[in-house]
């Protein structure tokens, strides 16, 4: 081999190893930034997750002063005027027209009470703080049943061990989520909602025998009210599965922790 040819190949060897050493450095660098834009991206998501967990818990509380303020405050002053208005009754001597209209104001008082009532009811039901999650889903099912006409039954098959705080409300609101989306699309004619204890876990069920729905929707972002099911689910530590089919109704399964502290709570503790 002559001594032309032997420069010639150590040339191509030295322009090879360079361009693979050039290649080998430039792989490493794109995996090195898409590490860097995953880890972002997770860091992003976790952020979100965490100002999502602070606003429904600010949201919460709000939702809880303003149901104890109309129920106790606006709900007495109510009440108040009821009687007020029946002591003038009694003591002036009414006929024909005023009498009629004192009965007037009488309804009216009483008909406000019940629209307080039933909108306290809505943003926190005092039941759920008194006497815990069963007893609140029972209450909110019969009165599903009583404003919507569907027959909706509620079953408790095992007895539950104390429950934390925000997981009986993350409970408690996603059954609320799952009747409010019966009672607007499923066209049902009957509802079962389910709880019982299964392996240290709350189980809860919620089937209709409404019209279902493509699983498509699942992931179609105008699907608000699926959207926050599985998100509140989250937010308690748990899973929802929600499984239907065009003409065979739906069922939402949800299975969370008794105990769970989320991402704000955690952080709070550390603080």
């Amino acid at each position: 081999m002559s001594p032309d040819s032997t420069v010639i190949i150590l040339a191509a060897f030295s322009v090879t190893f360079v361009v693979l050493g050039l290649f080998t450095f430039s792989v490493l660098m794109m995996i090195r930034n898409h590490k860097k834009v995953v880890a972002a991206q997770r860091e992003r998501i976790r952020q979100m997750q965490l100002f999502s967990e602070k606003l429904q818990s600010a949201r919460e509380e709000e939702q809880k002063r303003i149901a104890r303020e109309l129920h106790d405050e606006l709900g007495g002053t109510l009440t108040s005027i009821k009687y007020d208005l029946l002591w003038l009754e009694q003591r002036t001597s009414v006929q024909g027209e005023v009498a009629q209209r004192f009965q007037i104001m009488r309804d009216l008082i009483d008909s406000t009470t019940k629209v307080v009532q039933r909108i306290s009811a809505e943003l926190r039901p005092k039941i759920l703080d008194s006497f815990g999650l069963a007893v609140a889903l029972e209450w909110q099912t019969n009165e599903f049943k009583k404003r919507t006409g569907v027959d909706a039954n509620f079953q408790k098959l095992s007895e539950l061990p104390p429950i934390d705080e925000n997981v009986t409300t993350g409970v408690y609101r996603i059954v609320q989520e799952s009747l409010t989306n019966i009672a607007r699309h499923a066209q049902a004619t009957s509802v079962e909602v389910k709880l019982e204890l299964q392996n240290d876990m709350i189980h809860v069920e919620i089937i209709d025998n409404g019209k279902g729905f493509d699983k498509a929707l699942l992931q179609h972002p105008d699907s608000l009210g699926l959207l926050s099911i599985r998100e509140r689910a989250r937010m308690i530590g748990g899973t929802a599965v929600i499984d239907g089919s065009p003409g065979k109704g739906t069922k939402v399964a949800l299975d969370t922790p008794l105990h769970y502290k989320s991402f704000s709570q955690a952080k709070d503790d550390l603080t």
